[in-house]
């Protein structure tokens, strides 16, 4: 069986407290320094990944309101510009459909113009016309009386003044 010596366990003992307290003194101790070490070392990386993403999701929600602005600043942009290039293209129909008006005007006033001048020329030809038969139907020379007589006759039948052009409406 079993035999128990109790000299053996007391040195057992006393060898085994002193390899505690020397395992304690030089290798518990120094671990446990190095693991409260490495313990402090993550929780201050810890602490600096949190403060860090939460300085990113800063960043990142002032880039997202900044991106927002950029793109409605541009929108207002566009639509100013959009507006200011109608009103430009309003007032240039404007000023070009006035400018047709005008001209179509002038146009009108020069041909009634020419019209007129036309007419006083066909009265001096109608009145030579007029004179010269008159002359060889009487066979003599009239008079200025007669002269002015017959061509008013003349132009009263013609009635030359109511003679108009086709005007285009």
């Amino acid at each position: 069986m079993l035999n128990i010596d109790w000299g053996l366990m007391v040195w057992t003992l006393i060898t085994f407290a002193l390899a505690v307290v020397v395992l304690w003194k030089y290798a518990f101790g120094p671990l446990q320094r190095v693991v409260d070490e490495r313990r402090a070392q993550i929780r201050e990386s810890l602490e600096t990944a949190e403060a860090t993403r939460e300085e990113a999701a800063r960043l990142l929600a002032e880039y997202k309101d900044t991106l927002a602005s950029v793109r409605t600043e541009a929108e207002e942009m566009l639509e100013r510009s959009r507006k200011a290039g109608e009103a430009t293209r309003a007032e240039i129909i404007d000023a070009a459909r006035k400018q047709a008006e005008r001209t179509i005007d002038d146009a009108r006033e020069q041909m009634e113009r020419d019209m007129r001048v036309a007419l006083e020329e066909l009265k001096e030809q109608v009145a030579g016309l007029t004179l010269l038969a008159t002359e060889r139907v009487v066979g003599r020379s009239l008079t200025d009386d007669d002269h002015r007589r017959l061509v008013d006759e003349a132009l009263a039948e013609i009635k030359l003044d109511q003679i108009e052009l086709g005007r285009p409406e």
